[in-house]
C-alpha cells in the first residue's frame, strides 16, 4: 500500500523546479456555442425542470461585451507587470451547424458562427495583438464524434438539434459524462489535424499545446498529437485514460514526447465551486514555495454572460481583485501563456 501510495505523489516530487515566479491562466472552452438562445434554454427546463440544470446548461458563446469586458480588466494591469496577464484561450474550432438538418454538419470557428450568435471573430484577433490572450487547441468540437454522430439520429437528439440546444442533455445533472470523450479510444473520428490547420488558418497560430476535452486523453491518440506539432498537454494531474486510470508522469519534464504540465490553482467563483481570489492567492502561493509556476484553470464559463450577466460581472470583480493581490504580493511575477511555458521548458531540457 506504501509503494501505491509514493507512486502516486511521483510527478510531484520528480517534477521540474522553476527559480523565477511564472502565473499561466489557461481558459478551456473559447469559440464553442452551447445553448442559442433563450428558447433552448427553456426546451430543456420543460424537458428536465431546472432544479437539474447544471452552470454549463447557461454556458454560451462569448458576447462582444463578455470579451470587451474581460480585455478591460486585463489592459488596467498592463503598466503594472513587466510581463502583464495573459490568458491562454484554448478553443474549440467546429461547432453544430443548425442549418444543415439533413446530416450533422459543422461550421468552421474561421467561416463563422450560427445565426444566433455574435460574431466575435475580430475580437479574438484583437485580443490576441494586444496580447490579451493567446490561442491554443482544445479540440475540434469538445464531443465523441462517433457517438455524436449516432445521437443526431435519435429522437432525442433530432428534438435537441431542433431546439437549437444538440448537446443540451451534457449538462444536466446525472449526465455530464454523456458524448464525452473527444480525444478517447472509442472515437474513431477524432479530427486532431482538421482542428489544428483550423486554428491556424484563422489566428496564424500553431497550436503547441492542447487540454483534452473533459480531461480525458487515450495513449493511441498521443502519438498523432506529436505528429501534429503539440509538444505540451495542459493539466496533466486532472487527465484521465480513456478507461478512467490517471497518468502519471513527472510535471513539466518531457515524457513520451511531451511536456506534462498541470493546473495547481482555480478561479472559479460559482456557488457550486467556491473558487474565489483569495483561494486562488493561497494556491499561488503554495505553487511559488513549491517553485512551481502556477497554473490557474479559469473556465469560458464564468465569464460567459449571454444568459448569466451578473455571474459574469462577478467573476470580472474576482480577477480584478486576484490580480490586484498578485502586484501586492509579487510584483516581479510574469504572467505567460502556455505555449511560452512550453517553450522556456523545451530550452531547459534541451540545452
Amino acid at each position: 500500500m506504501k509503494g501505491i501510495k509514493f507512486l502516486r505523489y511521483l510527478p510531484h516530487y520528480l517534477r521540474k523546479k522553476f527559480k523565477e515566479k511564472i502565473i499561466v491562466i489557461e481558459s478551456d472552452d473559447w469559440g464553442l456555442e452551447r445553448a442559442m438562445n433563450i428558447d433552448s434554454i427553456n426546451f430543456l427546463k420543460k424537458k428536465y425542470s431546472e432544479e437539474k440544470f447544471t452552470r454549463w446548461t447557461f454556458d454560451a458563446l462569448e458576447t462582444n461585451e463578455d470579451i470587451e469586458l474581460l480585455y478591460e480588466v486585463l489592459g488596467s494591469f498592463k503598466s503594472n507587470f513587466e510581463y502583464p496577464p495573459v490568458i491562454t484561450a484554448n478553443f474549440v474550432t467546429h461547432n453544430v451547424d443548425y442549418d444543415s438538418s439533413d446530416d450533422l454538419k459543422f461550421i468552421p470557428i474561421s467561416k463563422g458562427f450560427n445565426k444566433d450568435s455574435e460574431d466575435v471573430r475580430e475580437l479574438y484577433k484583437c485580443g490576441i495583438e494586444n496580447n490579451f490572450i493567446y490561442p491554443q487547441l482544445h479540440g475540434f468540437s469538445h464531443y465523441n464524434l462517433s457517438e455524436l454522430t449516432k445521437y443526431f439520429y435519435t429522437r432525442e437528439g433530432q428534438e435537441a438539434f431542433e431546439n437549437s440546444f444538440f448537446t443540451g442533455s451534457t449538462t444536466i445533472k446525472g449526465n455530464l459524462k454523456f458524448l464525452t470523450g473527444e480525444l478517447c479510444f472509442m472515437n474513431k473520428d477524432t479530427k486532431i489535424k482538421e482542428s489544428i490547420d483550423e486554428l491556424c488558418k484563422i489566428f496564424n497560430v500553431e497550436s503547441e499545446t492542447i487540454i483534452p476535452p473533459n480531461y480525458i486523453l487515450s495513449k493511441q491518440n498521443i502519438d498523432d498529437l506529436k505528429n501534429n506539432g503539440i509538444k505540451m498537454i495542459q493539466s496533466s494531474n486532472r487527465l484521465v485514460q480513456s478507461d478512467g486510470s490517471r497518468y502519471s508522469f513527472p510535471y513539466f519534464r518531457i515524457r513520451n514526447g511531451l511536456v506534462w504540465s498541470v493546473r495547481n490553482a482555480r478561479l472559479d467563483p460559482h456557488i457550486d465551486y467556491g473558487f474565489y481570489h483569495d483561494e486562488c492567492i493561497n494556491d499561488i502561493g503554495k505553487a511559488f514555495d513549491n517553485k512551481l509556476p502556477a497554473i490557474i484553470d479559469f473556465h469560458r464559463v464564468n465569464f460567459s454572460g449571454k444568459f448569466t450577466p451578473l455571474y459574469r460581472d462577478k467573476t470580472l470583480s474576482e480577477m480584478k481583485k486576484l490580480f490586484e493581490c498578485v502586484y501586492k504580493k509579487w510584483p516581479d511575477v510574469k504572467f505567460l501563456n502556455s505555449s511560452d511555458l512550453n517553450k522556456l521548458i523545451w530550452q531547459q531540457e534541451t540545452r
